[in-house]
């Protein structure tokens, strides 16, 4: 049977760094990303990171996760000097850090994919809303947050991010889509505030 006619089927978001193994800086015990650029990445299997002719590396993805980051500002420069072309960034892993609020800097990547912020100190909800300007999110984590144990967390986040595929590593169905799209109009968390009458 010849592959004629067949449709190609769009890669899981999980392969964009098939090719090229993430950088790997989790468990250093970093208080800013721009720590790693005084370690050396971890590569799978003893292998030597693979770097361009310009020594920085052409990897997609950057784990973080596992330190003791509290501050995101200097993230833009970090995967400037580490990546060949950090506008291509399509996961990152910020997991189990001290993060307490989320840095619009996350909003400077448009290809970005896979966020995981799991296991950080998260606690008003108000902050996913910045998240929304990241159009090409599919995949997002933020359990472990103290947010997780708001009433309505899971709902609100959706409502806020419709195009999330993944949330929590847990798929998200049309049932959740519809139960938050009827929460959010319940609670009012996306209605436009009207526009007042000009008065004669």
């Amino acid at each position: 049977m010849t592959s004629k006619g067949k449709r190609k089927t769009a890669p899981a978001i999980d392969s964009a760094n098939d090719l090229v193994p993430p950088l790997d800086y989790s468990f250093f015990s970093l208080t800013t990303s721009a720590d790693a650029l005084d370690e050396e990445s971890r590569s799978p299997r003893g292998q030597k990171p693979k770097k361009t002719e310009t020594g920085k590396s052409p990897a997609k993805c950057v784990r973080i996760n596992n330190n003791n980051i509290a501050e995101l500002d200097d993230l833009d420069l970090t995967l400037g000097k580490m990546l060949e072309r950090p506008e291509d960034v399509s996961w990152l892993d910020l997991s189990f850090n001290e993060i307490v609020k989320i840095d619009p800097v996350l909003t400077h990547y448009d290809n970005l994919q896979i966020l995981y912020l799991h296991g950080n100190g998260i606690a008003d909800l108000r902050e996913v809303d910045k998240l929304a300007a990241c159009k090409g999110l599919k995949k997002l984590t933020l359990h472990g947050n103290p947010i997780d144990a708001i009433k309505g967390y899971r709902h609100y986040v959706l409502s806020k991010l419709p195009d999330l595929r993944v949330l929590d590593f847990s798929n998200v169905t049309k049932a959740d889509r519809a139960t938050a799209n009827c929460w959010s109009n319940m609670n009012g968390i996306n209605k436009k505030p009207k526009k007042k009458k000009e008065e004669d």
